[in-house]
């Protein structure tokens, strides 16, 4: 799977990036633990609408929407194992990390490619 360091408002996470269909419907399920630097970037292929739930995922996370201007267009406070459809509007990325409450909306999103990212 690729990975890439992400910088988003005063924060770096390493990321899991999930961009097949497959993928985006299994993400994070059944993962009891992720440290704190690390996350999971869902990547579509076109800005849209996008429905996430928690379904069978026990972790309190953050999911953080990002638009084409690649900043935050929403931060939701996920429940651990609902399977509400959440719907996250003009989303190109959507990352998922342990909750925080310091990312917010507007904040500047980036993906840092300067590493080689599979040694992580």
């Amino acid at each position: 799977m690729e990975k890439v360091k992400i910088n988003i408002g005063n924060k770096e996470y390493f990321c899991d990036v999930y961009k097949t269909e497959e993928e985006h419907k299994k993400g994070l399920m059944g993962v009891e633990y992720l440290a704190p630097d690390q996350g999971a970037l869902f990547e579509f292929k076109k800005e849209g609408t996008y429905e996430f739930w928690m379904k069978n995922t026990p972790l309190e996370l953050t999911q953080i929407s990002i638009n084409n201007d690649d900043e935050v267009e929403y931060v939701y406070q996920a429940t651990p194992n609902d399977e509400t459809l959440i719907p996250f509007n003009n989303c190109k990325y959507l990352l998922e990390v342990n909750r925080t409450t310091d990312i917010q909306k507007g904040d500047e999103f980036e993906i840092d490619d300067s590493d080689d990212l599979n040694k992580y």
